[in-house]
């Protein structure tokens, strides 16, 4: 590793912390007593990316955790000299939860000494949930690459929360190599 890349790596905390009051939405600023980034970071305001090269081809990976492939969108642009990612994570809190019932019993007993107490008989009858709290979250990051890369067999795969792309480098047929005399 280069020093120049492990200074800046030194320097990301800086960085994240300079960012997230521009990329941090207005609802997010009074939820917390610890409204400090080294306490409450903006995990998904950015997601960190390693961009690698291998041979012919960019491997990127983008850290993605709870967010489903389904809200993921993957886009090449600019004639194949960027990526980027977009996504949405929605998590809901307050609302009505439904605890799987234990099969032996009302309580079941768990490793770390917690008990768990559900009604299996009694239906879910809630007509009204108040103070029911949907945080939205979407992201959006973009990626400049030196060389184009070919869109059309580009590969994705979102596997443990990591969304890995591999982007073969498009090839300029129309280009000759020159010998130098």
């Amino acid at each position: 590793m280069s020093i120049a890349r492990q200074l800046l790596n030194e320097f990301r905390p800086l960085f994240r912390m300079l960012e997230e009051p521009i990329t941090r939405s207005p609802a997010l600023r009074y939820n917390s007593i610890f409204n400090d980034p080294f306490f409450n970071p903006p995990a998904l305001a950015r997601p960190a990316v390693d961009v690698s090269e291998e041979g012919n081809k960019y491997i990127i990976e983008a850290e993605l955790p709870g967010v489903p492939k389904e809200n993921v969108d993957v886009r090449i642009g600019n004639h194949g000299h960027s990526v980027t990612i977009e996504g949405k994570v929605t998590n809901r809190r307050g609302g009505p939860a439904s605890a799987p019932a234990p099969e032996n019993g009302n309580a079941s007993e768990t490793p770390d000494t917690t008990t768990t107490v559900t009604n299996q008989a009694e239906p879910n009858n809630q007509l009204s949930t108040e103070r029911q709290l949907i945080n939205n979250t979407s992201f959006t990051r973009t990626v400049w690459l030196s060389r184009p890369v070919d869109g059309s067999t580009v590969t994705a795969q979102l596997k443990d929360g990591v969304l890995t792309l591999s982007l073969p480098k498009f090839e300029d047929k129309g280009s000759v190599k020159i010998s130098v005399d």
